[in-house]
């Protein structure tokens, strides 16, 4: 019996372990696999198009984005290959469904057209209507007697309304001193309140806040920055003096581009056209780093209160 219990306890143990070895392996992954974005995309002929690609893990997960000047924008996710969501499919299958539909709406419509043609109204039942008096005839007469009795209504109404115009003139006059008082009182505490947040800003630990924000938006920026991109352009202007002075001021950010942004210039024309191309990579450790130093800082959190006004 004990052996028994035994075996099952260790089935157990040894379950858990494999499901606890699981969960934190999907959990590394997530965290320390970046994710891979990558894109392309010319301008050639007044025609701008683009591509752009996030994957994770050896593309287990991919969405891909492809634009182009005068086309609908198209995205689709893959996992493990498989074409999971295709917003350009769904479009296809609402366009076919308002066709349908719109074909069925015209389908009723002529038969409710052809229904009314058969049922034509007998002589009979026209004459009588002409000699008899509709019911509009004599609806127009009540129209007739209740717009007379609403003028003389209306007449009665003016007089006592230029006596309320008149009330509400004095009234109004009377609270131009307390709306004045408002205004003043509303002018000093946009005054008090300027004053206070100036105040705040000028802490050493709303300072040290800024600093450390700084800091964090730099560090992310790094890594979310592409690791490689490359751009070739082909420019030109009409005027040479303006391409010889791009021509500087890319020459002066050399350091900057080392060559990845190629121009072949043009003197006597205005051209613009050319590709380019960028790739890198960001991982959730990083925002979930810089979120947790973010939110754990005591010059952050105090410079909420003031904000705030929880500390005086």
């Amino acid at each position: 019996m004990a052996s028994i219990f035994f075996t099952v306890l260790k089935i157990a143990g040894i379950t858990f372990l494999v499901l606890f070895g699981l969960v934190l392996f999907i959990l590394l992954l997530v965290l320390f696999v970046p994710v891979r974005y990558r894109g392309k995309g010319n301008y050639f002929d007044s025609v701008f198009s683009t591509k752009l690609n996030l994957s994770w893990c050896l593309h287990i997960v991919s969405i891909w984005g492809m634009f182009q000047i005068g086309q609908d924008f198209h995205i689709y996710l893959k996992i493990f290959g498989i074409t999971v969501y295709d917003n350009q499919k769904k479009r296809n299958q609402k366009k076919k469904h308002k066709k349908e539909k719109s074909t069925k709406t015209k389908l009723e419509n002529n038969n409710e057209i052809q229904a009314a043609a058969m049922q034509e109204p007998s002589e009979e039942k026209i004459v009588a209507a002409i000699k008899e008096p509709s019911v509009e005839e004599a609806e127009a007469v009540e129209d007739i007697e209740s717009v007379k009795s609403d003028s003389r209504e209306k007449k009665q109404n003016i007089l006592q309304k230029i006596k309320e115009f008149f009330i509400n003139f004095v009234n109004f006059l009377k609270n131009i001193k307390f709306t004045f008082n408002k205004v003043y009182d509303t002018i000093v505490r946009i005054k008090d309140n300027i004053k206070y947040y100036l105040e705040v800003l000028q802490l050493d630990s709303t300072k040290k806040a800024f600093i450390t924000c700084q800091k964090q938006l730099g560090y992310v920026l790094c890594k979310v920055s592409p690791r490689k991109f490359q751009m070739n352009l082909h420019l030109g202007f009409d005027d040479p003096a303006v391409m010889g002075e791009v021509l500087a001021v890319w020459g002066m950010f050399y350091p900057l581009h080392q060559g990845n942004i190629a121009i072949q210039p043009e003197f006597d024309q205005s051209v613009l056209e050319g590709d380019f191309s960028f790739r890198g990579h960001i991982s959730v450790f990083v925002l979930i780093r810089t979120a947790c130093i973010l939110f754990f800082d005591k010059n952050i959190k105090r410079l909420l209160r003031l904000l705030k006004r929880e500390e005086n």
